[in-house]
């Protein structure tokens, strides 16, 4: 597991958001940062779930916060929308901030993406149903997808994928320690994946030193009076 100090990363992805409201274009839609989760909060959420939490997302919970909610959209125009159309050239906005959980919801998240594995096109497809019976998540999407933890190869600190209710899954990071490096560099966008697709490298994961993640850096830190 990559060395990632979860309560800075923390610290860093609220502080990010407060300062996009200096950003022509901008709005915070939340900026809500929980405590960490208790040792005895944790093990009922590990109980209700029936799996003990792999350990990079423990310590998220642990260290980090129990739940974490910060959301902007920018809404850019001018020459700024310009801009946007080289980074991505079917939106006229973007939205984004850093959210993970609540941890008291992952069980609820958990039996959600069950029942849409058995009940749904996922049931007929075989390898998307197995990453989806697999997969820990620990966000759930307005649009019904989810981002999770997929524990089939690594069960200790897992590969992260997002889970598409409509669409083919596939794998944002090797593990959440890189997934929360990579968001960040990437302003934490979406992470709807018609958002996040476009940033996965050659790798087979995101990349957020690739020249159009730069682009997108650019245009955010551009956009400041």
């Amino acid at each position: 597991m990559a060395d990632l100090d979860f309560a800075n990363w923390v610290a860093r992805a609220h502080a990010f958001t407060i300062e996009l409201r200096h950003v022509p274009g901008a709005t915070i839609r939340s900026s809500v940062v929980s405590a960490p989760g208790s040792e005895s909060e944790l093990v009922a959420i590990e109980r209700a779930l029936g799996r003990s939490l792999p350990t990079g997302l423990r310590l998220f919970f642990a260290q980090g916060a129990a739940a974490l909610d910060c959301a902007y959209v920018f809404e850019p125009t001018g020459a700024t929308l310009n801009q946007l159309a080289t980074v991505l050239p079917t939106e006229n906005r973007i939205f984004g901030g850093a959210r993970l959980g609540p941890a008291s919801e992952l069980a609820d998240y958990s039996s959600a993406v069950r029942a849409w594995s058995a009940d749904t096109w996922i049931a007929d497809e075989p390898a998307q149903k197995d990453m989806w019976e697999s997969a820990i998540p620990f966000l759930g999407l307005d649009n019904g997808d989810y981002v999770a933890l997929d524990p089939r190869k690594d069960p200790i600190d897992p590969a992260v994928a997002y889970l598409c209710h409509d669409d083919e899954s596939f794998l944002l990071a090797p593990q959440l320690a890189e997934f929360l490096i990579a968001w960040e560099r990437l302003c934490y966008l979406g992470p709807e994946h018609w958002l996040l697709y476009p940033f996965i490298g050659k790798s087979g994961y995101l990349d957020a030193e690739a020249p159009l993640a730069m682009r997108l850096r650019a245009l955010l830190s551009s956009s400041r009076p």
